[in-house]
């Protein structure tokens, strides 16, 4: 046998072997689906499939004073305080008015929102109309705008409107803001856009910003050595709310008072 023939051989099996060392796994390991995640996974925002808390029937409710956006916990949704409010379907009773929820309380999310069918506000008119009665220019503090995380996903509609109505809800964010759903007095309503309607229960987003702790790595340097001072009125207080009018160019174009500059009780 010449050594070519030898080689030839070698270089055979050789090659052999480095195929089935590559393909074997392929077959016997096990492989996601890349449609659906396998049960007892859930598909997470971003698209990654996370293990779930097995159980049975659906998930349990909320706490007393607490809602997710269907009622029950879910492994991606929130649960957040709200008001009593017998005049809406999808907000449910709250016992106790203290506090705030926070990601701990319930996984709450910066893009965790979900829309409501049972939402009665009225109809929205324009986003940008804004009275001369809600413009309140230089009532505003601007240095707060150092401390929003990238400023340009807001869309500045008004520097600085007053606008009064109840606090439905309040939770923290990752980024360090709370996010509040205001519900505007009559005077106010125009203020809510359709994507309100349709994710925020018809409601106005209020934020105080650098109120929590920040988790969120974009948001970590705008809050560094920066909390704001501001009092906030428990859920159920029908308040007066003194802020920027922006919509938020990352969700939809819902309309927000970010960030709010003074939020005081309103009898």
């Amino acid at each position: 046998m010449t050594t070519l023939t030898i080689y030839i051989i070698i270089s055979f099996w050789f090659t052999s072997l480095i195929i089935i060392l590559i393909t074997v796994p392929y077959f016997f390991l096990p492989q996601q689906a890349d449609a659906r995640c396998p049960n007892g996974y859930h598909k997470s925002p971003s698209g990654d499939c996370e293990q779930v808390v097995p159980h049975k029937g659906k998930l349990p409710r909320c706490p007393n004073g607490f809602q997710s956006p269907d009622g029950f916990q879910s492994p991606d949704g929130d649960c957040e305080r709200v008001a009593n409010d017998n005049n809406s379907g999808s907000r449910h009773s709250n016992e106790a008015q203290n506090g705030i929820p926070s990601e701990d309380d319930g996984g709450a999310s910066s893009n965790g929102f979900s829309s409501s069918s049972n939402a009665t506000s009225p109809e929205p008119l324009s986003s940008s109309s804004v009275t001369v009665s809600e413009s309140t220019p230089g009532k505003c503090n601007d240095s707060l705008w150092n401390h929003v995380y990238n400023p340009s996903r807001l869309e500045i509609v008004d520097k600085c409107i007053t606008v009064t109505g109840n606090i439905d809800s309040i939770r923290t964010e990752r980024d360090g803001d709370l996010h509040i759903r205001l519900r505007p007095d009559p005077p106010h309503t125009h203020l809510v856009n359709q994507a309100n309607q349709e994710n925020q229960f018809g409601d106005l987003v209020l934020e105080p910003i650098c109120i929590g702790k920040v988790t969120q790595a974009t948001a970590i340097t705008a809050c560094q050595n920066f909390h704001q001072n501001i009092d906030i009125p428990s859920v159920g207080s029908h308040v007066q709310v003194i802020g920027s009018y922006v919509l938020d160019k990352e969700h939809g174009e819902w309309a927000e008072i970010h960030p709010v500059t003074i939020m005081a009780k309103n009898p």
